[in-house]
């Protein structure tokens, strides 16, 4: 139901964004001078929203007159100084609503110093509310103060900053007394009087930024070979201590063996008053929501740790491209499937280029060169889903021994660095002592995927037993594959790899026992764009058509007309998706995707999808029947979706409940259970969903059709 992601991918730094020559000032000092440590005072003003700081920035000085920094837009500087000695600054306000740049001047006399510590005195306010406080969705903000809890992060701007540092930080924060406070690193004291509580957390090692996190929370904590474990929970959820307590030991032990120790000396799971599902150095915030779903624990998060390791340990060079989120999916999302069974492992492979098929194009793709973060269902498809299967097929070509040792290598060898696509080819080419820039080439700095078909296939028989002539086509410029090839035979299969790096391909395989199919890449260990015939009618099939039309009924209750057409618009790309039942054109009904929204009596075409439905799909003016259960209760729901029997490559999906009240609800959730073909809802909660069983598929052949037509 829900992506945990980083919170870095998912915040924008906008002060990293903006170009050198839209500054209000010469930025050249920006690059010169990094931040090496931020020793700060926080004190956290909950009831007024407000915060009160001072930031001892530390910083290599490069002897310009000038040090330029960013902060929050609305907060106040009160001082500057060095040594107990006043300096001179200005405030500068960047394009775009973006953060103040502060501009400190530096007296000509303290210009020989090596080093500068910056003593800066600042405070303001932070009052915006974050999105879904309640709801199951994820919510945003940068910063938010109040007596619920406190999020501060490196986003928000809330201690001075310079981009691109990487700096090490020692935080003190003060919260009234009843308040836990967590930021990054060990905790080196806590002390409380009548009125306040102060909380010292320090980290010696560097990161790309630093989150704080407060709140009115029970603190359980053990330690696990030298590692101290907190969880960080509000007292209603106490209960699920242990669980999280006990499930992080398991995935330390696993990451450390496959990767090596972890690099920090304490993890914590820490709830948050809002729905989130953020990964920072050394802990995670999970939304209140979302620490409960029974599911969390054995996936996200373990995706949240091992980032530990990837992301904010060994840092992205974004120049070249984003590999962590691709790397964490693999060895957290991925890996568990594996550790299931086999067939769990096809599936969620099959469900990465299912979706990469539904979302990208020509038109709107990138190379993973080029992804920075996830933004959308597409760059999702891409910076996630792609970067998965280019490590799983490295994996499979160089060896399970190999692979694992070369990311043993890259983490030891580039720990506190930023690391980049090409790190992990050289790494690999030294480990493997063999050259990989094929393979990186095509799949890091070229967009697209390989779209491979069986062609021409041919069976006969020898004296010695049987043999089988095949071709393998690809679309376009070729890609260079290692297709897995497995034929069915008599009394057994058998196995073999095909090499591919032609348009056509030809092998011939000589077996003593009669083949009877033949299947091209059945495991779906190759990312490749999938043929229709493998890939269901799905929710994404439709939603991930750029082309779709979205048809609002106008027919029915003028309240759902109102919700339906509010849905219609919101799942929109673009404007001209949405259209009324009354316009939609024969043209479009028979060629494009189509979502509609409303029953029998509310969408005129909904009646025309009566012959088409799946089996055992039976539709009714108040009443819907799935596999020979009948719903007719004011709360249900139902989306199904199918094949456009007149264009097969196009989907139809239809949308429909008996209550008004809950379209908008039930419309939000809808994009979350993308891979489903249908879904029942009973007063706002999924019930029962599952996906159509395909069969046909175009890279699988009959052989005893051509040896015996039939």
């Amino acid at each position: 139901m829900f992506n945990l992601r980083s919170a870095k991918n998912i915040l924008l730094f906008v002060y990293f964004t903006i170009p050198i020559t839209m500054l209000p000032v010469n930025a050249e000092a920006i690059h010169k001078s990094k931040i090496v440590n931020h020793t700060i005072e926080i004190e956290l003003f909950l009831k007024d929203h407000k915060l009160k700081a001072i930031d001892h920035m530390s910083i290599p000085y490069e002897h310009d007159e000038k040090v330029l920094c960013f902060m929050n837009r609305s907060f106040q500087i009160l001082s500057v100084s060095t040594s107990k000695r006043t300096l001179d600054f200005h405030i500068r306000n960047t394009p775009d609503k973006g953060p103040q740049c502060l501009e400190i001047s530096i007296p000509s006399d303290l210009r020989e110093r090596n080093e500068l510590t910056l003593d800066i005195v600042y405070e303001g306010s932070l009052t915006a509310t974050p999105v879904s406080l309640e709801e199951e969705d994820v919510g945003e903000t940068t910063g938010t103060i109040s007596e619920r809890g406190v999020y501060l992060s490196p986003a928000c701007i809330w201690y001075p900053d310079i981009p691109s540092s990487l700096a090490t930080f020692k935080i003190t924060i003060i919260t009234p007394i009843g308040y836990e406070a967590i930021t990054q690193g060990t905790l080196i004291s806590k002390t409380s009087d009548d009125h306040k509580t102060y909380t010292t957390w320090e980290e010696k090692n560097v990161s790309e930024g630093c989150d704080l996190v407060a709140g009115k929370y029970q603190v359980t904590s053990i330690s696990h070979n030298g590692i101290d474990i907190y969880a960080f929970f509000f007292p209603e959820e106490q209960d699920l201590a242990k669980t999280y307590l006990d499930a992080t030991i398991r995935y330390l032990d696993m990451y450390q063996k496959l990767l090596g120790n972890y690099p920090y000396r304490k993890f914590a799971i820490v709830e948050n008053f809002f729905q989130t599902g953020y990964g920072m150095p050394s802990f995670t915030l999970l939304g209140s929501t979302v620490v409960k779903l029974p599911f969390i624990v054995d996936t996200s998060l373990g995706h949240e740790i091992l980032h530990n390791w990837w992301g904010n340990s060994v840092f992205v060079d974004e120049s070249q491209g984003n590999w962590c989120e691709g790397l964490t999916t693999y060895m957290a999302d991925y890996y568990y499937k594996e550790l299931k069974d086999s067939n769990s492992a096809t599936e969620y492979r099959k469900d990465i280029c299912r979706k990469y098929t539904n979302y990208v194009t020509e038109q709107n793709d990138l190379p993973l060169s080029k992804f920075t973060g996830r933004i959308d269902p597409i760059t999702q498809s891409v910076g996630y889903g792609k970067t998965a299967m280019v490590f799983h097929m490295l994996r499979r070509m160089v060896g399970d021994e190999l692979f694992y040792t070369a990311l043993r290598n890259f983490y030891k060898n580039k720990i506190w660095q930023q690391a980049s696509w090409k790190d992990i080819q050289h790494t690999f080419e030294d480990i493997g002592k063999t050259d990989l820039s094929w393979f990186f080439e095509q799949w890091v700095n070229r967009k697209g995927a390989p779209f491979i078909e069986l062609g021409k296939t041919e069976v006969e028989k020898v004296s010695d037993g049987w043999l089988v002539k095949a071709e393998i086509l690809q679309k376009d410029t070729p890609y260079r594959l290692s297709i897995p090839v497995i034929l069915e035979l008599e009394d057994g299969n058998f196995s073999t790899t095909v090499e591919l790096k032609e348009t056509s391909n030809t092998f011939s395989i000589q077996t003593k026992s009669q083949p009877k199919y033949i299947a091209i890449d059945p495991q779906h260990d190759v990312f490749r764009r999938l043929h229709p015939g493998e890939i269901p009618p799905t929710i994404d099939l439709v939603l991930g058509d750029y082309e779709k039309v979205i048809v609002y009924p106008t027919g029915g209750e003028s309240a759902s007309q109102k919700a339906y057409k509010k849905l219609a618009e919101s799942i929109a790309d673009n404007e001209g998706m949405v259209k009324a039942d009354t316009e939609v054109t024969e043209t479009e009904i028979t060629q494009k995707s189509l979502f509609i929204l409303g029953g029998l009596s509310e969408n005129k075409l909904t009646k025309m999808l009566l012959g088409d439905l799946p089996e055992n799909f039976l539709l009714e003016e108040n009443a819907f029947t799935v596999n020979s259960t009948t719903f007719n209760n004011k709360g249900n729901a139902l989306l199904v979706t199918l094949r456009n029997p007149q264009n097969r490559k196009k989907g139809i999906a239809l949308f429909l409940t008996f209550n008004s009240a809950t379209i908008d609800t039930l419309g939000l959730k809808i994009p979350r259970y993308g891979k489903y073909s249908y879904l029942i809802f009973a007063d706002g909660k999924n019930i029962d969903k599952g996906t159509f069983t395909v069969t046909d598929s175009p890279l699988q052949r009959d052989l005893r059709i051509l040896l015996f037509g039939k």
